[in-house]
């Protein structure tokens, strides 16, 4: 049967629709028992791997084998999101990076970034942004570029800022330690976006209320959250959902590396860093720092649906992240997924 019974997320709560699946053509109707609830396929915009594939060490090949694997994961677009690494590296990550559906460009995730938070990024490589035309203009200027995750308060950030702006390019704060002012500066010169709110950023003190006060409150905005339940408290995650309804948004993002879908105890050499895999986590083996997260947004969903409600889920995982990445197309993934858990349960790809 191509057409089946559902729930999907509407103006005033779900909405009961029958759904073909071959075309996705969805009709209100008044009874029936729904199967789950339909909401759009995933959409990252900060994955730098996984199932043992890693964005900056992977062949076009490899790459290709990981589009496959996301798109039964229940993904729709990704962006493969690179590290603090040499310019070189970094182009040579592009250059395999196929043209494939599922890619919907790149996310340049440092250099531009503060040492004081450097996170898992390799310390080494991070430098202030550039200033005039420099060996970094192949990347910048790459059509393919839809995201820079960058320290607002590093000479040269604001100027650099500008001109990704100008292209429509979303500059986000992220590996900073910027002051509540700085990280104002930058949103008025067009920055809008956090990177992992509250991971790698100046904490909210009430005498200073930091980049994560701007995050959460300077408008317009839209602050990245890990909601792996590791990276971010529950309570912490409600605190910004909360704040950022009044005027905002927030998009959930996996920061998945290539870590997820291994086994706990895996050790893995990744971005020239010893790690090791955990349950649901991957650490540094020196200091035992989160070294992005061992989740897709797949699990993301499911996490939010069970601790927030399958809307908030559908609205971080799929909706706010179309519309920040101005994806205007009907959807071409649907998720069949529980009410009750998130769970995925099915994904149709309809013509």
């Amino acid at each position: 049967m191509s057409q089946l019974i559902a729930l999907t997320p509407g103006e005033d709560g779900l909405d009961l629709v029958r759904f073909d699946t071959k075309t996705g053509e969805m009709n209100d109707i008044k009874k029936g028992d729904p199967e789950g609830v339909l909401v759009p396929g995933w959409i990252d915009i900060h994955i730098h791997g996984a199932f043992g594939i890693d964005f900056m060490s992977a062949s076009t090949a490899e790459l290709k084998e990981l589009c496959n694997t996301l798109a039964e994961d229940g993904y729709e677009r990704f962006l493969p999101t690179t590290v603090t690494a040499p310019v070189e590296d970094i182009k040579r990550a592009l250059a395999n990076l196929p043209n494939h559906p599922l890619i919907g460009g790149f996310h340049l995730e440092g250099p531009f970034i503060s040492p004081e938070f450097p996170g898992a990024q390799p310390k080494q490589f991070i430098q202030n942004p550039p200033t005039g035309d420099s060996e970094w203009d192949e990347i910048l200027n790459d059509k393919r570029l839809k995201v820079v995750t960058l320290a607002p308060e590093l000479p040269g950030a604001i100027e650099l800022i500008k001109r990704l702006t100008k292209r429509k390019v979303i500059c986000s704060m992220g590996h900073t330690n910027a002051t509540y002012a700085e990280a104002a500066a930058g949103h008025e010169a067009g920055m809008q976006h956090s990177t992992h709110t509250f991971n790698a950023m100046r904490g909210f003190h009430h005498r200073e209320a930091g980049a994560a006060g701007a995050a959460m409150t300077l408008t317009p905005f839209c602050a990245e959250l890990i909601y792996d339940r590791i990276h971010v408290s529950p309570e912490a995650a409600l605190v910004l959902i909360q704040t950022r309804l009044v005027d905002g948004d927030v998009i959930a993002v996996s920061d998945s590396t290539m870590a997820s879908g291994l086994e706990p105890g895996t050790k893995l050499k990744m971005w020239n860093l010893d790690c090791v895999v955990g349950e649901g986590d991957v650490r540094l083996v020196d200091g035992g720092s989160l070294a992005g997260s061992a989740v897709t947004l797949r699990n993301v969903f499911a996490n939010l649906t069970q601790d927030f409600g399958v809307e908030v889920a559908a609205n971080l995982c799929c909706y706010t992240p179309r519309e920040a990445l101005a994806i205007t197309d009907h959807p071409e993934v649907w998720n069949l997924v529980s009410e009750e858990t998130g769970e995925l349960i099915e994904t149709y790809r309809v013509e």
